[in-house]
């Protein structure tokens, strides 16, 4: 398959999941937003879910929040975000086209050049542009809140409260919501309104290098990317290098890896932990491990770690007044936080085929337990009595929390099939000439083609045994 027919493929397949937002107002819409359809709506959800279980359900003192995506300016003013969380841009004087200055050296091959009309822009003032997007809240004409570019600050501010209702250190926060960063040139899988899922947790310096699941995830050989090379080794050997700053932090990165390959199923071939040198470090880290994924050969991050240090709890006691600390010592903050739409993403691109060889269209193979589309009702014929029956069966697979998918409106059986396995829809209940005579239907398997023959009567409890 040529490289522009895989491209037009790959497309078209996203679009089943995801398209850009207010795309009818071509021309006239906002780049950096997408807005997911009901397939990827349904993915994003079944990834939240099984992200809230695998990562607050089954690890002790680790709590869920919900906090305000609009903050008063002064939060992000104590934080450091007015003053540092800025991206260098270079502005063509000739096409008026500006872009972020990394992005345009990694387009140009290391040249200060426009990729558009190849204009020498060496002498051009490269300037730092805020990613913060500021609003007016009230009857005020000033500038007086922002929304937030991270979920991170509405746990540090509530950091008291936290104490209040008994919680004791070591304990972290987790939080799920939507962030904002005014991106200077998006593209891909880099959006300027997108969902975090982020921990933050507080623990004392003296607990930093201990953790009560440590054991399950320090023998762990993982593929570390540092200094230009990739080297598997044990993420306990990562710590002892200080590769990973703590083994709080290396608890998180253990169980990041479980988490993409067990329950998610990506790749580990197609998995990397890159240690983040220190110039590229955000301002406030003092360690940063960015899992990264490769698609079409392009590194992608979809989930940082950092250690915070008491950065966070310092600057809010100082800005506020409020006392942060436990016992006159402020904690410090392990974080790991996940990009929930680059990992929908990544689920996506890397478990699509678009030639399989042992069917003649396109198969999304996402695994069973997270597909967003569970069973797909399939009818042989299109009259009304077969119409009848397979509308009947959806009821029933509905009733019982099937997420079901009507796929006879698209004619031949062969098509339906098609567009289920596009879809990745595990399982294809089909009405067919028995049916009406038997009160059977066969349930077939996405990834084995096979069929079983049951009775309706049985239906629900066939499928459950494949989930």
């Amino acid at each position: 398959m040529s490289q522009s027919k895989y491209k037009q493929d790959v497309e078209r397949f996203l679009r089943n999941f995801y398209v850009n937002s207010a795309e009818i107002y071509k021309g006239r819409n906002l780049t950096g937003f997408i807005d997911w359809l009901p397939s990827g709506a349904m993915l994003r959800q079944k990834i939240i879910d099984s992200w809230i279980n695998f990562f607050i359900k089954k690890i002790p003192n680790v709590f869920l929040m919900d906090g305000s995506t609009i903050l008063p300016l002064i939060v992000f003013e104590a934080s450091g975000h007015l003053a540092n969380f800025t991206d260098p841009v270079i502005k063509c004087p000739k096409c008026s086209n500006t872009y972020r200055v990394d992005q345009l050296l990694k387009e140009t091959n290391g040249k200060l050049i426009c990729p558009r009309d190849l204009t020498d822009l060496k002498e051009q003032e490269i300037k730092q542009k805020s990613l913060m997007l500021e609003l007016t809240v009230g009857l005020t004409d000033e500038i007086n809140a922002a929304l937030r570019p991270e979920t991170a600050q509405n746990i540090y501010i509530n950091f008291m409260n936290f104490k209040a209702i008994g919680l004791k250190l070591p304990f972290a926060i987790a939080q799920i919501g939507r962030s904002y960063r005014n991106e200077i040139s998006p593209r891909g899988s880099r959006l300027r309104e997108f969902v975090q899922m982020e921990i933050e947790e507080f623990v004392l310096p003296s607990h930093l290098d201990s953790h009560p699941l440590y054991d399950s995830v320090k023998e762990i050989r993982l593929p570390i990317f540092y200094e230009e090379q990739t080297i598997e080794m044990e993420l306990n050997e990562a710590v002892k290098k200080g590769l990973v700053p703590n083994v709080r932090l290396a608890f998180w990165i253990g169980r990041e890896w479980q988490w993409l390959t067990n329950e998610l199923g990506l790749p580990g071939n197609k998995i990397r932990f890159r240690v983040v040198p220190p110039e590229e470090r955000a301002f406030y880290s003092k360690g940063t491990i960015d899992v990264e994924v490769n698609i079409e050969d392009d590194w992608v991050e979809i989930i940082g770690n950092a250690y915070r240090t008491d950065y966070d709890l310092t600057v809010h006691s100082k800005h506020s007044g409020a006392n942060l600390s436990e016992n006159g010592m402020i904690p410090h903050v392990v974080e790991p936080s996940f990009g929930l739409d680059r990992i929908a993403m990544a689920v996506l691109l890397l478990n699509y085929d678009p030639s399989p060889s042992d069917r003649n269209w396109p198969l999304f193979r996402i695994p069973y337990k997270i597909s967003p589309l569970e069973v797909g009702i399939a009818s042989i014929h299109h009259s009304d009595e077969y119409i009848n029956v397979a509308e009947k069966v959806d009821l029933t697979l509905r009733s019982l929390g099937y997420v079901t998918f009507k796929l006879f409106e698209k004619g031949k059986i062969e098509a339906q099939y098609a567009k289920a396995d596009t879809l990745g829809i595990p399982l294809v209940v089909t009405v067919d000439s028995k049916t009406l005579d038997e009160n059977t239907v066969t349930i077939r398997n996405r990834d084995t083609k096979a069929q079983i023959r049951v009775n309706i009567r049985e239906i629900g409890q066939a499928i459950k045994t494949f989930f």
